[in-house]
């Protein structure tokens, strides 16, 4: 047989030294024992029976990692065995159903019984204990031989996909409203419009009824509420968590890993991401990459298909349907994972390549947790509104975050590498496919189900808009999907079990909701500090002490939430060594003006277009830097 020609460990020759000593080894190993006498390398052979010991992983995983092509381990088991080998099940019927849930047949079925034509076959890719059944079921039967044959995993898989894929997407996009529908943002378009509305329409009767009483209301539940705001930020601007202390895990004693990265008109960065991804850290028989395709994206489909090579990587095709948004295809991917924990990354997301040993390691520290976040840093100053998108960042990653996750309270996850264990993602309903920041929901749901959040000193570096016109359309949707979330939390109907308690329901309305409100409100407390200002100069106080008093604490609220920004920032762009930064830091008045503009079309998306997903255009930047790794946690 040829030597592979992908093989990167060198050229084998096959000898008999060689074999000779693999053969001990492999006398246990009937998985891969056959393959010796179809003129396999053994010393290869033996490099995988050795690895496999070494990392308690299957000896075939080790195979394939060292560049063993699958199809042709299961088409020389199909040889070995006096069987056809099946490489396409497109034309065939299915006729046994086992009954399981499709993303439960995905990960765990390895047979299947067809119709090809007018013959019933099974097609099998047997396990090591499965292959010495078949074997002696074909030494008793030889007839069974003409009824049976092999196809890779892959194979099978692609054609359960293909057979139930309405009902993977179905479950995928439904999951959630279907199980818990209070807490899905599905139905928001139609009753949190008309609930809204109707609140609008009453406060505007009363203003119009009684402007004096109306306004001075209106200022004592600002100052009550804002006060919150402020206790929050500041406590996380002072705050100084410890890192959460967490030892390396031996490679055989690391967890299965799925790394899920959606793709939508990206076909510029796969190759970066690619590159990327596969300098992750990890033991390639313990990772699955899944790159999240949408089935009439052909563009990135072609670079996807161009770019990767490794046999970890794997490839799905979300099918048409809506709502098209990065929820929803996670959702559905998430079906054919088969690993124990779970990461997100985004298409132009650089992580460092020891995150998922560190995450691995922290859930092992902490098995009670639902999440481990990494920080999230950019790495490109293109333009002005680059390096504010990273002072931005700065402060909510390196601050607020670990600030939140030490207090126990909900954490407003980020878009990107969040890792949790597959089993809690699907008990908590996986991702909302209706909600355009599904990372924010997702952290406030796992609060709700009692599982903490946990964040660790690991970054991955990503790409700031550059212009406005990319950055626009990003502020948008995020802070639509921060009001869905925010209205989902003041919901009627949430079932007792699920709701917050009055600290974590203090800890939302203080950082998601103020966020979301503090951005509406932005140009009236402009005009509260001008009135404010001029009223000093020409000692005109309003008349009532109720009145005065309001305005003094509005003004402090205001005053501790511009410096808990501030202090915030410093402290968020000194943990990233960012120093030239800092001066931008006087710039973030005028940012959040900009902000502004964003959250009020985001709010009358909210009514007109709820779910609708405005892509980030992502390769703009052209001075994307080298960055220094975070500090070991280990």
């Amino acid at each position: 047989m040829p030597v592979l020609a992908n093989r990167s460990a060198g050229n084998y020759e096959d000898s008999r030294p060689s074999l000779e000593r693999a053969s001990g080894l492999l006398a246990t190993q009937s998985e891969l024992g056959f393959l010796a006498h179809l003129g396999v390398e053994g010393r290869l052979l033996g490099e995988a029976v050795e690895r496999s010991a070494r990392h308690g992983t299957q000896p075939l995983e080790e195979l394939i990692s060292l560049g063993f092509g699958r199809r042709r381990y299961w088409s020389l088991l199909a040889r070995h065995l006096g069987l056809r080998f099946l490489t396409d099940l497109s034309g065939a019927e299915l006729l046994n159903d086992s009954g399981k849930l499709a993303d439960d047949a995905l990960r765990s079925t390895t047979s299947v019984l067809v119709r090809i034509g007018e013959t019933v076959m099974l097609v099998t890719a047997p396990c090591e204990r499965e292959m010495e059944l078949l074997r002696r079921r074909l030494r008793c039967s030889r007839a069974l031989a003409e009824r049976t044959a092999i196809a890779t995993p892959e194979t099978i898989r692609s054609f359960i996909a293909a057979i139930r894929h309405p009902a993977i997407l179905h479950y995928a996009v439904n999951r959630l409203s279907s199980a818990l529908p209070s807490l899905s943002a599905a139905s928001l378009g139609r009753r949190g419009a008309s609930g809204a509305v109707t609140l609008l329409a009453a406060l505007l009767a009363v203003t119009l009824v009684a402007p004096v009483m109306a306004l001075t209301a209106a200022g004592l539940l600002s100052t009550l509420f804002f006060i919150n705001c402020s206790a929050w930020k500041l406590g996380a601007a002072f705050r100084r968590p410890r890192p959460l202390r967490i030892e390396a895990l031996a490679d055989h004693r690391l967890p299965t890993y799925a790394a899920l990265i959606p793709l939508y008109r990206e076909a510029g960065v796969v190759p970066d991401l690619v590159s990327h991804l596969s300098r992750l850290d990890y033991p390639r028989t313990r990772l699955q990459v899944i790159l999240i395709v949408e089935a009439d994206d052909a563009e990135t489909r072609a670079a996807v298909d161009l770019h990767v090579t490794e046999p970890h990587f794997e490839v799905i095709a979300v099918p048409p349907g809506g709502p098209r948004t990065k929820p929803r295809a996670l959702s559905y991917a998430l079906s054919f994972v088969r690993s124990e924990y779970v990461v997100v990354f985004d298409a132009e997301d650089r992580p460092e390549p020891d995150q998922l040993r560190k995450a691995a390691a922290a859930f092992r520290e902490r098995p009670e947790l639902g999440c481990v976040q990494a920080r999230l840093a950019p790495d490109n100053d293109d333009s002005w509104l680059a390096r504010m998108f990273a002072v931005e960042y700065a402060a909510n990653f390196e601050v607020l975050l670990p600030a939140l996750a030490s207090w126990g309270a909900p954490v407003p996850l980020g878009g990107t590498s969040n890792h949790f264990p597959r089993s809690v993602l699907e008990e908590v309903g996986a991702w909302d496919p209706f909600n355009v920041t599904e990372d924010a929901d997702l952290g406030i749901r796992l609060a709700r189900f009692g599982y903490p959040t946990a964040t660790i000193l690991s970054r991955t570096h990503e790409e700031a808009p550059v212009t406005f016109r990319q950055w626009l359309p990003q502020r948008r949707r995020w802070i639509k999907g921060w009001i869905q979330t925010v209205l989902l939390t003041l919901r009627r109907g949430i079932p007792d079990r699920l709701k917050l308690p009055l600290r974590s329901r203090l800890a939302v309305h203080g950082v998601l909701t103020a966020g979301v409100l503090g951005l509406l409100l932005y140009p009236a407390s402009l005009f509260v500090i001008g009135a404010a200002i001029v009223a000093a100069f020409n000692g005109n106080w309003p008349a009532t002490a109720l009145t005065q008093m309001l305005l003094v604490l509005n003004l402090a609220n205001l005053i501790a939430i511009l410096v808990a920004a501030l202090i915030s920032a410093l402290r968020g762009l000194a943990a990233c060594r960012l120093w030239r930064r800092i001066p931008l830091i006087v710039l973030l008045p005028l940012y959040w003006a900009l902000m502004s503009l964003a959250a009020w079309q985001a709010l009358f998306q909210v009514f007109r277009r709820p779910s609708m997903w405005e892509k980030t255009t992502h390769g703009v930047s052209r001075a994307r830097r080298a960055s220094a790794p975070s500090p070991s946690a280990f």
